[in-house]
């Protein structure tokens, strides 16, 4: 059971991360996303953070105990942020929420590959 929840947790951060890069590029180039690309993303984030907190039960993770998972969380709400601001603000505001919500994706995963929030060390 651990397995397929985390195989389908990555499945889930690899889609929500090519769906937020996508719709940007979309923004950049003045294109229209359609129905699909503003419903769909919901729907995925929605099951990643079922199977993310999904994962954290099963192997019984505790928020107060785990360093690494609480700066995940944090930075979640950090790259949700950053990701708003990329897609819908406009000029250098869009560009630095779009450096910031990369960066701050690329944290969340180096955190959980290394299980821990120091990158460095």
């Amino acid at each position: 059971m651990y397995a397929a929840f985390k195989h389908s947790h990555m499945l889930f951060i690899v889609v929500s991360f090519l769906l937020f890069e996508f719709r940007y590029v979309l923004k950049v180039m003045k294109k229209p996303q359609g129905k699909f690309l503003t419903i769909f993303p919901h729907i995925n984030d929605t099951l990643l953070l079922v199977t993310g907190v999904s994962l954290a039960f099963i192997a019984g993770f505790n928020i107060f105990e785990q360093s690494w998972l609480a700066a995940k969380i944090i930075a979640l709400f950090l790259y949700i942020g950053f990701g708003v601001l990329a897609l819908k603000s406009s000029g250098i505001k869009s560009f630095i929420g779009f450096v910031l919500a990369t960066a701050t994706f690329i944290f969340i995963v180096l955190t959980a590959i290394k299980k821990t929030p120091y990158l460095i060390g």
